[in-house]
C-alpha cells in the first residue's frame, strides 16, 4: 500500500525524502540548550509515527469514502448515543479540534445522511448531533476493516514487544491527557 499523493506531480515537482539526519542536525543548531536532544528526537518519531498512522487507516477506509477523522466522529456519537445532549461545541473538546472543523466535519456527514443535527428539545437554540440509522449501518461495515487495520499497525512487533510497547503507549498518552486536561 502506498500514500496516494495529493495531486500527481512529475518527477521533478515531487520532493526528495530526507530522513532523519537534516531533522537532526537542524534541531541541533535550533534547539535550546535545555531541550535533550534523543527526546526531542523521540518525539519528532512519534509525530511521524502519528501522521503514518493516520495515513494508513486512511487508505484502508478510503473504500468507505470516509477518513478517520470523519469515522472518529461517528464513533464518537455511536458511543454516546445515550446522551440527551451531544453539541457540536463538546464533540470539538472531546476531540480536541476547532468548532470550525467540527462544523465542517459536521456539513460532510449530514450531506451524506450519517448524522442529524436538531434542535435541542429543552432549549431550541442549542443543537443536538446524534448518529442517523444510515451512519449506523456504515459504522457496522467500516469498524471490522477498521479494527483490523488498527491490529496491523503493529504487526512487526512479536508478543513481548507488543506488550512493552503497549505499556509505554499507555503511559505516554495518560501523560499527555494529563497536560492537556482532556481525553478519549
Amino acid at each position: 500500500m502506498k500514500r496516494k499523493p495529493a495531486k500527481e506531480y512529475t518527477t521533478e515537482q515531487q520532493l526528495p525524502r530526507l530522513g532523519t539526519s537534516p531533522y537532526l542536525k537542524l534541531m541541533e543548531r535550533t534547539a535550546s540548550s535545555d531541550t535533550n536532544l534523543n527526546s526531542a528526537h523521540l518525539g519528532l518519531i512519534m509525530l511521524w509515527l502519528g501522521d503514518n498512522t493516520l495515513d494508513m487507516v486512511d487508505i484502508d477506509l478510503a473504500a468507505f469514502d470516509i477518513t478517520e477523522s470523519k469515522l472518529d466522529l461517528l464513533l464518537l456519537l455511536s458511543l454516546h448515543a445515550d446522551q440527551e445532549l451531544v453539541t457540536p461545541s463538546s464533540i470539538a473538546d472531546r476531540l480536541g479540534i476547532r468548532r470550525s472543523s467540527v462544523t465542517a466535519l459536521l456539513i460532510w456527514l449530514e450531506k451524506k445522511n450519517l448524522i442529524v443535527r436538531e434542535p435541542y428539545a429543552k432549549d431550541g437554540r442549542m443543537t443536538h448531533v446524534r448518529i442517523s440509522a444510515e451512519g449506523s449501518t456504515l459504522m457496522n461495515q467500516i469498524l471490522p476493516t477498521f479494527w483490523s487495520t488498527c491490529a496491523s499497525l503493529v504487526d512487526e512487533l512479536d508478543k513481548e514487544e507488543q506488550a512493552v510497547f503497549q505499556k509505554v503507549l499507555v503511559k505516554l498518552n495518560a501523560s499527555l491527557e494529563k497536560r492537556l486536561g482532556s481525553g478519549r
